[in-house]
């Protein structure tokens, strides 16, 4: 199975929210902050679930989660 990176950036205020929701879920990725003065993260995951992912990040940004990928899933 591939390993995956998926770097994001999300607001200071929303990203213990952020990191507590994707590590949760058991298999879906393990979060690392990068840059916690530029609030950056990085998610460790696989490609079987990239899409998931994706899901999940459009239904928290309708939530109000401010998530930006830094790069594209």
């Amino acid at each position: 199975m591939e390993d995956v990176i998926i770097k994001v950036k999300v607001p200071r205020s929303q990203l213990a929210f952020f990191v507590a929701i994707i590590e949760s879920y058991e298999g879906l990725g393990v979060v690392r902050v990068t840059h916690r003065k530029e609030t950056e993260a990085e998610i460790y995951t696989s490609a079987y679930v990239r899409e998931i992912l994706s899901q999940l990040f459009h239904n928290l940004r309708r939530e109000g989660v401010l998530i930006r990928p830094l790069r594209a899933l």
